[in-house]
């Protein structure tokens, strides 16, 4: 079980989690942060939950958790932000994550757009949803799930491969709400400083960069593109240099 009272106890924050819905089991924490909208919640309100049984992915994917071991929560937030910043927010959130376990000894690397890498595995991913009025920003969900403290046995045999936990790459147990804490904590002055501070979230992300400046494959669509990732672009995109020509892509997966 999850404590709320913990997590707040170690906030820094002004808003972020100030608000916790916490929940035992839920099918998915952005769908419920959504719901919450219509019942009085403020910014900066979180879903939590220990067991989460139908995690929305990116491209209609699911993400698979383990009960009481995993983190999987949402962030729900009223930014009035210009609607072209949408594309920093999956880059802020991984930065945020970046930082945070950076405290617990956890060298967690970015994949563009929302993949959380350790050691060349996937170990968390990030789903941004949002509504827009009048090319503002007016509500944003930012989902984040995080595996913590599963084992190889949590995990299913088709993703041993390529998924891990901080667990499994320590052999050390984490107290989650603490991990939570200190991703709010490093997420809220980043969040607050948008628009300004978009040169300073651009440089960190790519120094966190798990292939920047390498040649990756870019699926588009389903097209395959092969190129150089250089860095992002203005709006959070890749850039990609494909026989020498700088690419732009604002949506895609990078393999």
């Amino acid at each position: 079980m999850l404590f709320t009272n913990l997590v707040q106890a170690n906030l820094k924050t002004r808003t972020l989690g100030q608000q916790i819905e916490y929940y035992t089991r839920l099918e998915s924490t952005n769908s419920e942060a959504w719901e919450i909208i219509d019942e009085g919640a403020q910014s900066g309100a979180l879903v939590v939950t220990d067991n989460q049984f139908q995690g929305k992915g990116r491209v209609n994917r699911t993400w698979l958790s383990a009960p009481d071991k995993s983190l999987t929560f949402s962030l729900l937030l009223f930014p009035d932000l210009d609607a072209h910043l949408y594309g920093w927010l999956p880059i802020l959130a991984g930065l945020s994550v970046h930082q945070a376990l950076n405290q617990f000894d956890t060298n967690v690397k970015l994949k563009w757009p929302n993949d959380l890498i350790l050691l060349g595995k996937k170990v968390g991913g990030i789903l941004c949803e949002s509504k827009v009025k009048q090319q503002r920003l007016h509500e944003v969900v930012i989902g984040v799930g995080l595996n913590v403290n599963e084992t190889i046995d949590d995990m299913d045999e088709s993703l041993q491969s390529r998924a891990t936990s901080m667990h499994i790459q320590s052999e050390k147990f984490y107290q989650r709400e603490r991990i939570l804490a200190e991703i709010l904590n490093c997420m809220e002055p980043l969040i607050d400083g948008l628009p300004n501070n978009i040169e300073i979230i651009q440089s960190q992300w790519e120094e966190a960069c798990s292939h920047l400046n390498q040649t990756v494959q870019f699926y588009h669509g389903e097209k395959i593109v092969e190129g150089l990732f250089t860095s992002l672009g203005e709006s959070g995109s890749a850039v990609l240099n494909v026989d020498g020509a700088e690419k732009i892509f604002h949506s895609g997966e990078i393999s």
